[in-house]
């Protein structure tokens, strides 16, 4: 048995919901007048600095541990699978807590856990031990799997309903900035530092966890946010212990049940498992790809490879300062559809660029299309879920999508040798514009006028 608001949402009629009227349209600039906002942007920007940085710190260091192809696509696998797997393992469960638990305190004690496991993967990078950094890796997501859920859910909290897509827009912005500036000072740092210093990337990871638990800690989170989760008799929880581990089953299968009976859900969940079926791959061979096709080693190869993800932040900027300002008025499912459809096309070609700078030209394409697709997918999935269940029905989704994306992480070192890199990319891009055409014709144009209530 569910509640009225659980029915709600497994309710498929949301599918034929018309256009968004064309409203206010909303900009960055009224954003970031809402102070609680403001504080939880800044300091995604500081933290996803520091991620970026080590992840690509990461990358080119477990690279060296091989000399073969295979050798290396294992290890970048590896590591990318740490990060991964706690999302697939955990991601549905982290959401029936983030339903349960203050969100601003559940993002507070994710921040303040990292800074300390950040910290624990010096010894492992000093002794160059794979099996503790995944083990490290692993921990240090599995906290985060509470993050994302959480802030995703906030979001509609801290904004009016009119600036949602502009709000998501600009959260999205954040991660743009720290792919411009992680990469960038990723490779100048191992540049400069040279090989046995890379535990430098750590340390300030850990100070851009600091300060974003810092500037959480600020926001003031208006009355009613917390979640209120109902019991199936309709009444609010007692916080008794004898039923809790009912209680809890209970909310988990509601968030399995809206990938099931949600259309809306449902369709996005499927379209994104399906693009990263391809792009889990790309994402462990593009820095083989550099490192075979170019020759590519140590310092040269980090800073060849930030230079490529700076290329894709700036495409992303652009774009998202154009969705977030300009285009804030138009229907979610189009950010989807038209981003991946374009993506997809300069994904195909990748493989085949012989000129580096081509690949530099080709990642500006392919940020400026990937950057709208969280934006349109976030502001879908708000407009279609009650608030109080936005950590179930988001970590529902990354089950799905995460279980797709370790599974093609797992088989691209495979796939590399037996099609040829440059193969898989075209697979991939092939895979991404059939899922934009999917999202054109299947998903509905829903707006934010068509919002469901919370309560």
């Amino acid at each position: 048995m569910i509640t009225d608001l659980e029915e709600e949402l497994l309710d498929e009629s949301l599918a034929s919901a018309g256009e968004a009227g064309p409203g206010k349209r909303a900009t960055f600039i009224d954003v970031l007048r809402k102070a609680n906002f403001r504080n939880l942007w800044l300091g995604q920007v500081v933290s996803q600095v520091g991620d970026y940085f080590t992840f690509l710190a990461l990358t080119v260091i477990v690279s060296g541990f091989s000399n073969t192809t295979e050798g290396t696509a294992l290890a970048v696998s590896v590591v990318m699978i740490s990060f991964s797997l706690p999302r697939l393992l955990f991601g549905l469960l982290a959401g029936v807590f983030v339903d349960r638990w203050d969100r601003r305190k559940t993002m507070l004690v994710s921040d303040l856990a990292r800074v300390v496991l950040i910290l624990f993967m010096i010894p492992a990078f000093m002794a160059a031990s794979l099996p503790a950094i995944f083990v490290l890796g692993f921990l240090m997501s599995t906290v985060g799997t509470l993050f994302n859920p959480a802030k995703s859910a906030l979001i509609p909290r801290l904004v009016p309903p009119e600036q949602l897509l502009s709000a998501n827009a600009l959260s999205q912005t954040s991660q743009i900035v720290a792919t411009v500036l992680g990469p960038g000072l990723a490779g100048a740092t191992l540049a400069v530092a040279g090989t046995g210093r890379e535990w430098v990337a750590l340390v300030f990871d850990s100070a851009t966890f600091l300060v974003s638990a810092f500037t959480i800690w600020l926001i003031r989170v208006p009355a009613g946010e917390k979640a209120n989760v109902v019991t199936p008799d309709g009444e609010p929880q007692k916080g008794t212990a004898r039923s809790a581990i009912g209680k809890v089953w209970q909310e988990l299968v509601v968030g399995f049940k809206a990938l099931v009976l949600n259309r809306v859900i449902g369709l996005i969940a499927l379209i994104m498992a399906i693009t990263m079926l391809g792009v889990g791959a790309i994402n462990v061979l593009w820095v083989v790809f550099l490192k075979d096709q170019f020759g590519y080693e140590g310092p040269e190869l980090a800073w060849r490879f930030s230079l490529l993800d700076i290329a894709f932040a700036l495409g992303m900027v652009v774009s998202s300062l154009l969705v977030g300002n300009v285009l804030s008025g138009l229907a979610p499912k189009w950010f989807i559809a038209m981003s991946l459809f374009g993506a997809g096309m300069p994904i195909a070609i990748f493989g085949y660029l012989g000129d580096y700078w081509w690949l530099f030209g080709a990642s500006v394409v392919m940020g400026a299309f990937i950057a709208p697709i969280e934006t349109g997918i976030s502001t879908l999935v708000q407009i279609v879920t009650p608030n109080r269940m936005l950590g179930r029905v988001g970590g529902g989704i990354g089950t799905v999508t995460e279980t797709s994306t370790i599974l093609s992480m797992s088989l691209a070192g495979v796939a590399g040798v037996a099609l040829s890199i440059p193969v898989v990319f075209a697979i991939a891009g092939g895979l991404c514009m059939a899922m934009g055409l999917a999202s054109a014709l299947l998903l509905p144009a829903l707006g934010l006028k068509d919002m469901v209530a919370d309560e």
